[in-house]
């Protein structure tokens, strides 16, 4: 344009700021960019082999400006959560809510008891009890879960004792496999109780309420799984013992996909609902039972 005025109104700004940006961003760079000559402003040789850099920008910018409309249509739109079966369940038993509130986003529900893979991208999210040992991920907490003991209602019909404190040394027990251990916490509340080592195992939480309703033992279980159950009795209400926060972990980078965090704000509120079964405070006819 040759004139700052040109210049100005080409940009749509006003001619005072147009000198002031320029102004600054000469004094930045340490040199003076244009010279006034009769014909109008001119580069200086610092501004000639600034300007074919500053063109490249413009039509980098220019060719995003072009693409900016359709790529909302190739963002992230699936989200995978990573879970064991408890967690699964806490999902699951929200899903008409978890639905509404993900809107277009969709949730790839995940079984896996191992830590994800968040570098490769495999997957998006997971839940679990523990903190990441990374500050690549980031960990937000979503409530508290409780694990009670529970045994069915044959069992402690045919098991008086299961209803005191001899339950620990008069009772079969249920737990988990010691090489696929991923209660850690339950199997060392066991420990301290003396329990004897259960004589079925498993590795799985689904599986070990499964066995506690078919009558073979005692067993610790997620209250909000286990309450529901009609056929199970609750012997000791919630455990504070094990009444363990409940993370949802996520990369740093991947935390700012919109549909990711759609995906977490809505896996906080299924959780937040969710809240008062989640812990089992209220429960009267555990108290009651222990008692």
């Amino acid at each position: 344009m040759r004139s700052l005025s040109g210049a100005a109104k080409a940009l749509n700004l006003s001619q005072p700021q147009l000198s002031r940006r320029l102004k600054s961003f000469e004094d930045r760079v340490g040199a003076r960019l244009f010279d006034r000559t009769p014909s109008g402003l001119k580069p200086t040789e610092a501004g000639l082999r600034l300007i074919p850099l500053a063109a490249d920008m413009r039509r980098n910018a220019d060719a995003a400006s072009r693409v900016l409309p359709d790529l909302s249509g190739s963002a992230l739109k699936v989200v995978r959560v990573a879970v064991d079966e408890v967690r699964a369940r806490v999902l699951t038993d929200g899903i008409e809510d978890l639905t509404a509130l993900l809107g277009d986003v969709e949730l790839e529900i995940i079984s896996s008891h191992l830590d994800a893979d968040h570098q490769t991208r495999g997957i998006e999210l997971q839940i679990r009890n523990c903190l990441p040992e990374t500050d690549t991920l980031i960990a937000r907490k979503l409530g508290d879960l409780a694990y009670g003991v529970y045994g069915s209602r044959t069992f402690v019909t045919e098991h008086p004792s299961a209803l005191t404190d001899r339950r620990y040394s008069d009772c079969n027990w249920l737990g988990f496999a010691p090489d696929d251990l991923w209660y850690p916490a339950h199997v060392r509340w066991m420990e301290t109780k003396e329990i004897v080592r259960p004589k079925i195992r498993t590795n799985t939480m689904t599986t070990l309420l499964n066995m506690t309703v078919s009558g073979s033992g005692l067993a610790l279980l997620p209250v909000f799984m286990a309450d529901s159950h009609p056929d199970l009795v609750p012997l000791t209400g919630p455990l504070d013992d094990l009444t363990n926060p409940e993370h949802i972990i996520v990369h740093r980078d991947v935390r700012r996909e919109p549909a990711v965090r759609i995906a977490m704000d809505a896996i906080a509120r299924i959780y937040k609902n969710m809240a008062p079964r989640l812990t089992g405070r209220g429960n009267t006819e555990a108290v009651s039972a222990a008692e």
